[in-house]
């Protein structure tokens, strides 16, 4: 009599690492913030030059409240973004639509980043959906011209704003 020993592998839940669209959109939600919180433009202040005022303009509380808006909009974009791509194609390009006009809504609160990181997930659900159907369905390239625009207005708000 033999005997056979039944062992299963433990099953792991991966976490869905946000994609290239999105960290892109989380770099230039950073770069926004920075500029729009700390550096002098010569839109904002009158014609001068630039400058840079790190204590006068929040310092190291302001920075970790702006990196922490950013990182929660980076991990929730990536957690939803992750569920797009899990449903047909079709769906994910409504989703990514959905994502595009979220980060125009939030150009309201351009100081927080949120509208370049929502964008940049807007961006790569409506890509996905283009890579699985082979066009670009018309929900998905709303979202790209939405997402292009917030993107636009926030880079404009941190220089002008």
């Amino acid at each position: 009599m033999t005997t056979t020993s039944r062992t299963s592998a433990p099953t792991t839940r991966s976490t869905a690492a946000p994609d290239a669209p999105t960290l892109a959109g989380a770099g230039i939600a950073l770069a926004c913030a920075l500029v729009g919180q700390y550096a002098g433009t010569p839109w904002k202040s009158g014609p001068g030059e630039w400058g840079v005022d790190f204590a006068g303009n929040g310092g190291w509380a302001a920075l970790a409240l702006l990196v922490a808006f950013i990182a929660v909009g980076v991990v929730v974009v990536g957690f939803v973004a992750a569920r797009a791509r899990a449903a047909a194609p079709g769906r994910t390009a409504v989703r990514a639509l959905v994502l595009a006009v979220l980060g125009a809504v939030t150009v309201l609160v351009f100081w927080t980043g949120l509208p370049a990181v929502l964008a940049g997930g807007a961006t790569g659900l409506a890509v996905d959906a283009r890579r699985r159907t082979g066009r670009f369905p018309a929900p998905a390239a709303a979202a790209l011209v939405v997402a292009v625009l917030t993107v636009a207005a926030a880079v404009w708000l941190a220089l002008a704003g």
